[in-house]
């Protein structure tokens, strides 16, 4: 169903993935369970076969054994505890789930308010510097494929 997406993370250079550091099924359902939805199919896909990435200095974020959540700041649940702390935030992006900060101008984002028959959360793209918010992806597959396709 990935195949694409799999070969492209074979040969890329732009993404730094580690194998042997995915999440387990535990993890993902404990996650699923504090957030109370389903996280998207490609974004699950993602966690178990791979779970960690970096492009350009950021983490795509994942989630990391219960045990160490507190202590990595690339634990997807981990940066929505933050988050959730602030009410600002909370008010202005009701539902807002991070994925990448790559740095200061610009953060992608699962909208949840919206889902696709697969399940699949469009992924934003907010340009901080102008305030703008665009869809950038239909599915977190298609996300990884553009990081890929435009880093590389």
């Amino acid at each position: 169903m990935y195949e694409r997406l799999a070969d492209k993370l074979k040969t890329t250079t732009a993404l730094k993935w580690f194998p042997g550091h995915g999440a387990e099924e535990s993890w993902i359902a404990e996650a699923e369970e504090e957030l109370g939805f389903s996280l998207p199919p490609s974004y699950r896909w993602w966690l178990i076969h791979y779970g960690n990435a970096s492009l350009n200095g950021g983490n795509i974020l994942t989630l990391v054994s219960p045990e160490h959540r507190e202590y990595v700041d690339s634990d997807l649940l981990y940066i929505h505890r933050l988050n959730k702390e602030e009410e600002w935030l909370v008010s202005r992006f009701p539902h807002r789930l991070d994925l990448f900060v790559p740095d200061d101008d610009e953060l992608y984002y699962f909208d949840t308010s919206s889902k696709n028959e697969q399940g699949e959360f469009p992924i934003m793209r907010y340009d901080l510097m102008n305030d703008l918010i665009e869809t950038y992806a239909l599915t977190f597959a298609e996300f990884l494929e553009q990081l890929i396709d435009e880093r590389s």
